[in-house]
């Protein structure tokens, strides 16, 4: 794990159904995401993960980031397997990333 990973991994904000022994797997499944962010100041991130219902039928997993001067970007994933769900909702909120990062250079 690199420094700034691991600074991002300290960002991480663990909501309903998420605890302290889900970081080992976050760090691992978020990894393209950590790559994205590896343009920003980790101090500027801050991520949010919450698993309704996990391991239910109904499971709902919530991806959110904000990073400062870009919108807050939410990737929602309703597959039940924990991580097909997580790397569902970091795909969406990478692709959010994208074109906020694309808009704001555009503004510049």
């Amino acid at each position: 794990m690199t420094a700034d990973t691991a600074r991002l991994v300290e960002r991480i904000r663990l909501e309903d159904g998420t605890n302290q022994d889900d970081l080992p797997f976050l760090e691992r499944t978020l990894a393209q995401l950590f790559t994205q962010l590896s343009r920003f100041d980790p101090s500027q991130v801050d991520i949010a993960i919450r698993i309704k219902d996990r391991g239910r039928p109904a499971m709902r997993t919530t991806l959110e980031l904000n990073v400062h001067g870009l919108p807050t970007m939410i990737g929602v994933s309703t597959l039940t397997e924990t991580k097909d769900a997580v790397n569902e909702a970091e795909s969406k909120v990478i692709s959010q990333l994208h074109s906020a990062a694309d808009r704001r250079s555009e503004h510049r």
